[in-house]
């Protein structure tokens, strides 16, 4: 990270940036390590640019974010016997430094294990990822909250999709990527094209990005991603959250969407939308923000014409379209009511654990 970043107050857009990022660690790790059956014995946390730890206000970035929730769980580590291990990296040899006699401070005795490097990012990954793959089956959560674009490249995402159980929250500049797309050093990076923006709003970009990322998964692997749009100034800025689990989207959506129930994917009227401001309209249909309503009509679509057939399929398109299980529950419980479709149970959580049941629909 830069080195004059934290030597100023974080902005709002940070602090939307971090509260994610909290919220998800406090949801993710009680997973593994407060469940009834104790199943993974090591856990891994990756914060390959930590910074320093905090701002001149002494608000706090990523790395004692993870320190403090870490101590909520001294007792379960100490009591199942978990393998903790966290690793911070930064560029910044001071960063470091700085961040280590933090933790130290606020953290001396520890029950799991920390790991500093001062490394280039690339270097440092590829070094770590022969022992990641050992560790494959092993939870895995990586932060990756990098300065513009030139990092989390296809090369590092494919690599994370061999980990078995990992997530991954990074962190990306979509205004920089719409405005330098063209340039021969951008491409060396990321191969998105300028004319992928012509046709989008300047507060759209980062859903251009996403799109990118997100066709860089192979079709015949099963893997949730979603958005998260923020705006700082006249940039947009933006998360991009992965997981091979419906558990793992499930928990990163009703975080967001929490603090957008509008779409769920900005920290701002990324869609232009009146509602957004509070202005309704006559016409109920008009009271429902376009995501959800463009949502709606291709989930009616796709049961009516059977290319979803059960309930799981249903639920795992309603994820991938960064939509909740009560949103699709809307739509389902409407469609029995108008007879396109039998009775129909529906669920609200842990989607993860439901049977398949089929839909029938009603011809």
């Amino acid at each position: 990270m830069s080195d004059n970043f934290f030597n100023k107050p974080f902005d709002d857009g940070t602090k939307i940036k971090l509260e994610i990022f909290k919220k998800y660690l406090e949801a993710w790790l009680p997973t593994f390590t407060k469940s009834n059956k104790t199943i993974w014995k090591n856990i891994f946390i990756y914060d390959l640019f930590a910074g320093a730890g905090k701002d001149v206000n002494g608000y706090y970035g990523s790395p004692l974010i993870i320190v403090e929730e870490l101590k909520r769980h001294y007792t379960v580590i100490k009591e199942k016997g978990l393998n903790i291990h966290v690793v911070f990296n930064d560029l910044v040899k001071d960063n470091i430094l700085q961040l280590k006699t933090e933790i130290n401070r606020i953290a001396a005795h520890r029950p799991y294990s920390i790991d500093y490097y001062n490394k280039d990012f690339k270097e440092l990954f590829d070094e770590l990822f022969p022992q990641m793959l050992k560790e494959s089956q092993s939870p895995m959560l990586f932060f990756f909250d990098q300065f513009g674009i030139k990092h989390v490249t296809e090369d590092i995402i494919l690599k994370v999709l061999k980990l078995q159980r990992t997530d991954f929250l990074f962190f990306i500049s979509s205004s920089f990527v719409s405005r330098f797309s063209q340039l021969e050093e951008f491409q060396k990076y990321l191969k998105i094209k300028k004319t992928n923006f012509y046709e989008s709003r300047p507060f759209h970009s980062h859903r251009i990005v996403f799109e990118y990322y997100q066709r860089m998964i192979p079709t015949d692997k099963k893997y949730y991603m979603a958005p998260f749009s923020i705006k700082k100034n006249s940039n947009i800025y933006g998360l991009i959250f992965g997981s091979k689990h419906s558990f793992g989207i499930e928990k990163f959506l009703n975080i967001v969407w929490r603090l957008n129930p509008n779409s769920g994917d900005a920290n701002y009227n990324i869609d232009e939308e009146e509602i957004a401001e509070g202005k309704l309209s006559l016409f109920p249909e008009y009271n429902v923000p376009r995501k959800l309503q463009y949502f709606e009509q291709e989930l009616k679509k796709k049961m009516l014409a059977k290319e979803l057939i059960s309930i799981k399929q249903i639920y795992a398109y309603t994820f991938n379209f960064g939509c909740l299980p009560k949103h699709a529950n809307k739509v389902i419980k409407e469609m029995v009511k108008e007879r396109k479709i039998a009775n129909t149970k529906t669920y609200s959580q842990n989607i993860h654990r439901i049977n398949d049941e089929r839909i029938e629909v009603i011809t």
